[in-house]
């Protein structure tokens, strides 16, 4: 983590961060767009913190690690990059952090057009219209998303 992230208190502060998410009252509706890897996944409410709902775009890529660095992980430094099969290792793990993969396994809900996201999130917060209070948390009242 290095002396400067711990003056700064990141670990602290990514605890509270994490325990505050756990404490929320609201629909948590998590929409990968882009690139979530390792923990920042988990940080940003991605499969087992409790999200109602988890989609994501076609172009999301989900992984442990940066898909180049997981080739050199995976493959040891066998080679090098710029080589054939270097490009074709890190091509493998940029599939494997496809969305597709998670969705196909039920670690994500859904893999949405980017066209339709809005629409997506109306329905997920019409969804989780909590019917024992007529709300969808204990802080609002009963309304309309659209």
């Amino acid at each position: 983590m290095g002396k400067e992230a711990e003056c700064k208190r990141v670990a602290a502060r990514v605890t509270n961060y994490m325990n505050a998410l756990s404490l929320v009252s609201v629909p948590k509706i998590s929409i990968i767009i882009r690139k979530s890897y390792g923990m920042a996944f988990w940080n940003m409410c991605g499969t087992g913190c409790g999200a109602d709902f988890l989609a994501a775009w076609p172009t999301a890529e989900i992984s442990f690690i940066d898909p180049e660095v997981a080739a050199n992980v995976v493959f040891g430094g066998k080679f090098a990059p710029g080589d054939a099969q270097w490009d074709e290792m890190v091509e493998q793990m940029r599939l494997d952090a496809s969305p597709y993969g998670p969705a196909g396994l039920h670690a994500l809900h859904d893999v949405i057009d980017p066209r339709d996201t809005r629409e997506h999130i109306i329905k997920t917060l019409e969804v989780c219209q909590d019917q024992r209070k007529g709300a969808i948390s204990e802080r609002s009242t009963t309304r309309s998303f659209r």
